[in-house]
């Protein structure tokens, strides 16, 4: 049939037999090839980009254990807990931080008291409870100071009472009826780190090291201003 075909017409089947053995073989075997070839072309420039960015990270691991254990040392030491070794010391801190404080506004400090020291998980709350004279000005100014200051501080159990009638308030000329001075008590508390093993901690029931008695601070020239 295809002899009896006109020459351009049997030229023609030709070429479109041969362009479609052709189209065939590319869709059969070269493209797969291409894509294979494409394919790999980009998982070796990835491998490569990885490489890059491994040999950067390598180069950097030096300083990034230095930066690490600075963190972690500061993590040791943050400014947030408190400082000492021990809760006695702990403890003395804050009786000092409290000491200042009542004669930054010049009022007068009667006692200052250590009570037990509590752990709290990997934490132990140290807290001590003061008793101080002041107006309600420099009371403000007080608490203001242990809440914002670092270490942090947290009051607690706070208890205010005008002197106002008492008969104490002759001893000190500040007192009057505008500006009346103020018996203060409260609880104050802060954390420190609990680096203590099983073998340190204090049998149940035992009083920590830290729980003295109450002592009291003398302050001369203890009336508020």
């Amino acid at each position: 049939m295809i002899a009896n075909l006109p020459p351009a017409a049997s030229r023609a089947l030709a070429v479109a037999l041969l362009l479609g053995v052709a189209g065939i073989l590319y869709l059969g075997l070269a493209q797969p090839l291409i894509a294979d070839y494409r394919s790999t072309q980009q998982a070796n420039s990835d491998m490569r980009a990885d490489i890059a960015r491994y040999r950067r990270v390598g180069a950097e691991a030096a300083s990034r254990k230095s930066a690490l254990a600075a963190l972690r040392q500061q993590q040791a030491t943050t400014e947030g807990f408190l400082p000492g070794a021990n809760d006695a010391l702990a403890a003395a801190q804050m009786q000092n931080r409290v000491k200042a404080l009542a004669e930054s506004v010049h009022g007068e400090l009667k006692s200052t008291q250590v009570l037990p020291v509590q752990d709290d998980g990997r934490y132990r709350r140290v807290t001590i409870r003061a008793q101080m004279v002041l107006n309600l000005a420099s009371a403000q100014k007080v608490l203001y100071g242990l809440e914002t200051a670092s270490p942090l501080l947290f009051v607690d159990n706070l208890n205010m009472r005008s002197r106002l009638n008492d008969r104490r308030r002759e001893r000190t000329p500040s007192a009057n009826a505008e500006d009346p001075l103020l018996d203060l008590r409260f609880d104050v508390y802060g954390f420190m780190r609990n680096n203590k093993t099983s073998q340190d901690q204090p049998a149940p029931g035992a009083r920590p090291e830290a729980a003295a008695g109450a002592f009291d601070v003398a302050k001369t020239g203890g009336g508020a201003k």
